[in-house]
């Protein structure tokens, strides 16, 4: 399992917005990119439990929705 979601992660870094902010975050807070590799797969993973709790389908723009209703 933690191989699938280590190609996730990589997947998620190079094509989704959102991951490689947290990934370029990380990586110039530490400076060690295996460490950011291994933080973005435990984010997907609570994004996925957390949809999965809600029983609510994905939305990439949730948070720039969320951030819009909130001034």
């Amino acid at each position: 399992m933690r191989k699938a979601f280590h190609k996730t992660a990589l997947s998620a870094i190079r094509y989704g917005e959102r991951f490689t902010t947290i990934f370029v975050r990380l990586v110039s807070k530490h400076g060690i990119k295996m460490t950011a590799a291994v933080a973005v797969p435990r984010k997907l993973l609570e994004l996925m439990y957390t949809l999965y709790k809600t029983n609510k389908a994905y939305d990439k723009d949730f948070l720039t929705k969320e951030g819009a209703g909130s001034e």
